[in-house]
């Protein structure tokens, strides 16, 4: 079958993509309904906003399958296994702030620890067993996110080099998050304005009620948390980490910073590189006020709310401190969870971030200008988080 007739074959539509779901999984029960309207709302704005291409169509529709499938073995083992729901999610630790500000690079050495439970793309991409499975042994699903990986690599060099993605590697749980339907990380990777609208103003509580429960899969397949801690991380919780804090209550939050000059240009190539991967049409003259709108609300909620909780919640960090300070800065992290910096976690995080340099999967250069917006613009929007944050601003 051709790409081209592969994607016409997509069902498009609520009740085909849940059918093709049932079929696949070779399951009826998906739960809890509540998520229909949502979907609803992703699947009309793939279909009259976000000019996918025939590879994005496959990639769009088949990720919203295979979501779904995962979703019906969640409900099926939740029946068989209700202690499920008694995992303790304890004292996550969850990088925040605006992108393109060294989180990934902390994230991912911080998941490095014995202490920690990584959020692994492979597991975020399948987080339910595949029939057959034997436990402690995902070989399969290893193999499906290596492969998902090398058509990333092979087709969207300029996204590799911009966000590394590895298979056995920790990322963003938007990985998961997606699968609620209402991520706005979504839109990121679509321009789907509508969905867009929608996310932000609507209540965020589901979303991280199904994050949590997937996290709960997660850990109970690998024994339960065992004195571990999630490392949680990304830039889309920090406008909500009120609503993080009902799901989470003991989390603790460590935001790293950047200037804003910079992060946005940075961020918006990224975002032209993420749409790229399901459009062949993308207008990066309108992705700069884009990234202004969303980021600067997401930030300006954050320092609002910021303001209403403890301090010894939050630590600080400059992007130049993970760039050359590294080992102290995972100390006082894991000094915020109540943790201390071991010889094993320093030695396994000195190994990772040592084979994977900057831009180790090729450089890349961005520009305001390029984006639709100047140096002005950006500072004018993200004045108040320069002023409020001014030291960490540089």
């Amino acid at each position: 079958m051709s790409q081209a007739s592969e994607a016409a074959a997509m069902p498009k539509t609520v009740d085909g993509v849940m059918a093709a779901a049932q079929q696949m999984a070779g399951l009826e029960d998906f739960g809890d309904l509540n998520f229909l309207d949502s979907l609803g709302r992703l699947l009309k704005a793939f279909q009259t906003e976000a000019d996918l291409s025939e590879l994005g169509e496959q990639l769009a529709y088949g990720g919203v399958i295979n979501n779904l499938v995962n979703r019906l073995r969640y409900v099926r083992d939740l029946k068989a296994h209700p202690e499920i729901l008694e995992e303790k999610i304890e004292r996550p630790i969850v990088i925040l702030g605006l992108p393109r500000t060294g989180t990934t690079k902390l994230q991912r050495v911080l998941s490095a620890s014995p202490q920690a439970l990584a959020m692994e793309y492979w597991r975020m991409m399948n987080p339910a067993p595949f029939p057959g499975e034997e436990p402690g042994k995902p070989v399969e699903r290893i193999q499906m996110a290596r492969d998902a990986v090398q058509m990333l690599s092979e087709n969207f060099p300029g996204f590799m080099a911009r966000h590394p993605t590895e298979a056995e590697v920790p990322d963003e749980e938007v990985l998961l998050m997606q699968g609620s339907f209402q991520c706005v990380v979504t839109w990121l990777f679509a321009h789907i304005p509508s969905f867009y609208e929608f996310c932000m103003n609507t209540n965020q509580r589901p979303l991280y009620d199904f994050l949590h429960g997937q996290m709960q899969y997660m850990q109970w397949q690998q024994g339960g948390a065992q004195g571990r801690s999630w490392i949680m991380k990304s830039p889309c919780h920090t406008g909500f980490i009120d609503t993080l804090l009902e799901v989470f209550p003991d989390a603790v939050f460590v935001h790293c910073h950047r200037d804003v000059n910079v992060v946005m240009p940075s961020m918006s190539g990224l975002t032209e590189e993420m749409r790229r991967i399901h459009s062949d049409q993308i207008d990066s003259s309108i992705i700069g006020p884009e990234m202004l709108d969303y980021f600067g609300t997401m930030m300006d909620r954050y320092i609002d709310l910021r303001e209403r909780l403890p301090s010894e919640r939050f630590m600080d960090v400059h992007y130049m401190e993970i760039m050359t300070n590294l080992e102290d800065v995972i100390e006082r992290a894991f000094a915020l969870a109540g943790r201390k910096l071991d010889a094993e976690t320093l030695a396994n995080a000195q190994q990772f971030d040592e084979e994977r340099p900057q831009h180790y999967l090729g450089s890349y250069t961005y520009a305001a200008e390029d984006y639709g917006f100047s140096q002005d613009m950006i500072s004018a929007r993200f004045a108040r988080y320069a002023k409020r944050f001014a030291e960490f601003n540089k």
